[in-house]
């Protein structure tokens, strides 16, 4: 055997190779996860109008949080002392 012979057997996979088999699994976790997609819209049809009511209470929430928080820890403060 020559060294040109064992040069062109390499001893590993081609990045040719590797990327085909990466995008033979990706392909086939598609396939398997498509029939997930109808019940995937279902509920974001549904939970979105939901999540659309809560907006005004997380955004409500955000604003006033921060003003009783501070105030909390200032009271407590002031009862240390």
């Amino acid at each position: 055997m020559t060294a040109r012979e064992r040069h062109d057997h390499a001893d590993g996979p081609t990045t040719g190779e590797i990327l085909e088999e990466v995008v033979g699994i990706a392909t086939g976790l598609g396939v398997m996860l498509l029939p997930l997609l109808v019940p995937a819209v279902a509920a974001l049809v549904l939970l979105l109008p939901l999540a659309l009511l809560a907006l005004p209470l997380v955004i409500g929430a955000a604003l006033l949080m921060p003003p009783y928080l501070l105030v909390r820890s200032v009271r407590r403060r002031s009862r240390r002392f």
